[in-house]
């Protein structure tokens, strides 16, 4: 017998739900899937993906270009992940929101990093041919 690493309810081997490495009971999943912490990963992308944004004059520099394609990706990528753990029970309905920001604003950060590319090249194939 376990307590349950919320409320301190001893569990028997029927109730128990382990996430992580901790065990919790019933109510207590409920509750961390309805009020639980957001997630920190989320978190730090919502201010990569921000910053990035923000950024989008130093893209005249061309080194910012390609780290403004990496956040957007990572970002897309990273929001996808938490929302299927949300759906599937794993993560805190609390972060869903944040999640759809971090993954719009990936969207964005991509699309401008493209059209910024896409741009830079135009330009530099018109030089080019001349």
């Amino acid at each position: 017998m376990a307590p349950c690493a919320r409320c301190g309810t001893f569990l028997c081997g029927v109730c128990i739900e382990v996430m992580g490495e901790q065990a919790y009971c019933s109510d207590c999943v409920a509750w961390l899937h309805k009020n639980g912490p957001v997630s920190r990963t989320l978190q730090i992308f919502l201010g990569l993906e921000i910053a990035s944004l923000i950024s989008i004059p130093l893209c005249l520099l061309v080194f910012a270009l390609p780290v403004q394609l990496m956040v957007g990706g990572a970002g897309v990528w990273v929001s996808s992940r938490e929302l299927r753990r949300i759906r599937q029970g794993e993560g805190s309905l609390r972060s869903a929101r944040r999640a759809k920001v971090v993954r719009v604003l990936a969207w964005v950060n991509l699309l401008l990093g493209v059209v910024w590319a896409a741009g830079l090249l135009a330009v530099l194939f018109r030089f080019r041919l001349r």
